[in-house]
């Protein structure tokens, strides 16, 4: 029997895409909801190898975080390299080959070496501050000079590893390998602000609620008709702090500056087939801007929407097939690609 779901994020607070209306799964269906890498993972999975894809998700999710991605985790081989270990294994060292690609394609908007930086900050933390400019200077000077080659890691004094822009996209793209390598044709798993869609044909749909960022956490602000993707947002209402003057300050930094990205915009989505490039890419085009994120989208493939400061919704939708937007708030108003 067919069914519509409506999946929200009021149990955990740094999802921002919220699932609506999918209307198409049918079959055997397994579900869970667990935590992992600091934040709600929900599993949908529909197929007679559902329940053996959920546990096996459950499995690779939580030993992406414990054992590979985690800088706080001292078993975790990130965390190793941030004390010293320059070599790590071929897993490893194949996201960072990726993610050091996006780097230079971005123009240094995304920036893996930001560690040290976010520790200076604390955003979400309670030791949040504003640090000086020559404490900035200081953790940025070799951010960026972090390399691999093979399987060896060269990391510059001072510089840290940080995978929280694209671990959860990283969790998603293991979670697509599994459910399709078990047979499944219908899933949906999300993982913080990071989303796997799957459907059955290329005719599947979705229809996915962009979250309003001036809104709470389960409202939304525009419906995206998608097919199969993976879905990441990056938004400064996620995590911030005031200072003494009432000042906000957000925790998706400009690596050229070393302070929250003032871009014009409060919100990125970006869709892309790979949850680790959906990640990172809404993380730079977030620091780029619109004007400048359209040609990284489109080296990448990837389709965006904006929502900017001024309350518009920008979208590169249009494009490709059962695809398209609808606003839903008239807060927003569409407005165009210039």
């Amino acid at each position: 029997m067919k069914k519509k779901a409506i999946i929200t994020a009021a149990i955990c607070t740094l999802i921002l895409v919220i699932f609506i209306a999918s209307d198409y799964l049918s079959g055997r269906n397994s579900t869970a909801n667990f935590i992992a890498m600091n934040t709600s993972v929900n599993i949908d999975i529909t197929g007679f190898s559902s329940k053996k894809a959920l546990e096996k998700i459950k499995t690779e999710t939580i030993r992406l975080d414990s054992k590979l991605l985690s800088r706080t985790n001292s078993s975790s081989e990130i965390y190793a390299v941030n004390s010293g270990e320059a070599e790590v294994y071929d897993e490893l060292a194949k996201m960072l080959t990726d993610l050091k690609q996006i780097e230079k394609d971005s123009g240094g908007a995304f920036c893996v070496g930001l560690g040290a930086l976010t520790d200076l900050w604390g955003i979400g933390t309670d030791k949040a501050r504003v640090p000086s400019q020559t404490e900035i200077d200081a953790v940025l000077e070799n951010a960026d000079d972090w390399s691999i080659e093979g399987n060896t890691v060269y990391l510059p004094e001072g510089v840290k590893l940080d995978m929280g822009a694209v671990g959860k996209g990283i969790a998603c793209d293991y979670s697509h390998n599994i459910v399709t390598d078990l047979g499944s044709k219908e899933a949906l798993v999300s993982v913080g602000g990071s989303i796997m869609l799957l459907g059955d044909g290329p005719k599947a749909s979705f229809n996915v609620g962009i979250r309003d960022p001036l809104g709470k956490a389960n409202d939304y602000c525009a419906i995206i008709k998608a097919s199969s993707s993976c879905v990441s947002t990056s938004g400064s209402y996620e995590r911030f702090f005031e200072d003494e003057n009432g000042k906000r300050y957000h925790h998706i930094f400009d690596p050229s500056t070393g302070y929250p990205a003032d871009s014009g915009l409060l919100s990125v989505t970006v869709f892309t087939q790979h949850g680790y490039v959906s990640d990172a890419l809404s993380t730079a085009c977030f620091v780029l801007g619109i004007e400048k994120s359209i040609p990284l989208l489109k080296k990448y493939n990837a389709q965006a929407v904006f929502i900017t400061e001024d309350n518009e919704i920008i979208t590169t939708y249009g494009k490709f097939e059962n695809q398209f937007i609808t606003v839903t708030n008239d807060k927003y108003r569409l407005g165009e690609l210039k």
